[in-house]
């Protein structure tokens, strides 16, 4: 993760489940939901975090197993059935062929290189095995610069046409959309900003951003908040 070091994720850690989208129920339906009505034995969440969509999923199918680059997120995980290591995304460490579903969920704009992680997915599953994904994205891609300006840490939040381009080395793609409507501004901030100046650049430049972005996330300003409508891309593929 090209950006982030071990740093950034430590401070994280404690405060990644705080985030409201985080634990958002009907997000987790409607990501889980987009999976056909099948058993999967063997399944994979790449960039695991803490656990939340794991938990979920292992209600549903047994085991999990999962990876993630940071040690100090995946010291959150306590759940008897799900299993995770440290490990780069960019360099799975299975063996080809060994999960019939993998998953992920707001990973991608921290990879260095998500082509790269795309092939390490499709190496790791077996024959038509799936491939589940979830994605902020900006409102619209016109918008994609801006996006990034607010967001205000130097990464790139890929739009729809740039994920849907990477995601062609798999078949019978089908997609979706989810909005988180009104989510807080300041929640999120207060969750993941390294220090108070960055918070306050981040809330300037949603400010004065233009009439355009705030017409797409239908953008609304309280006495102590900002409230935005957040865009998910959600994908389901097949080796």
């Amino acid at each position: 993760m090209e950006n982030f070091d071990k740093k950034y994720w430590a401070q994280r850690a404690g405060q990644y489940n705080k985030t409201n989208w985080v634990r958002d129920e009907d997000f987790l339906a409607a990501f889980v939901n987009l999976l056909p009505h099948k058993n999967f034995d063997k399944v994979l969440e790449a960039g695991i975090g803490t656990g939340v969509v794991a938990e979920k999923m292992a209600e549903i199918f047994g085991e999990i197993t999962g990876v993630d680059i940071s040690a100090d997120m995946i010291k959150n995980i306590n759940h008897p059935k799900i299993n995770a290591e440290v490990g780069d995304l960019h360099n799975l460490p299975f063996q080809n062929g060994e999960f019939d579903l993998i998953y992920m969920r707001n990973v991608i704009h921290y990879l260095h290189n998500p082509a790269m992680v795309f092939q390490q997915i499709s190496r790791c599953l077996t024959k038509e095995g799936y491939f589940l994904f979830s994605q902020v994205i900006p409102p619209d891609d016109s918008i994609s610069d801006e996006y990034d300006y607010l967001v205000g840490r130097d990464i790139h939040y890929p739009t729809q046409r740039e994920i849907l381009d990477l995601y062609s080395i798999f078949e019978n793609v089908e997609f979706s959309h989810f909005i988180l409507k009104r989510q807080s501004i300041m929640n999120w901030l207060n969750n993941t900003c390294e220090n108070d100046n960055q918070k306050q650049i981040i809330i300037q430049r949603h400010e004065e951003t233009s009439t355009e972005y705030k017409r797409l996330a239908n953008y609304q300003e309280t006495e102590e908040d900002i409230l935005v409508d957040i865009k998910h891309l959600m994908l389901l593929g097949r080796k």
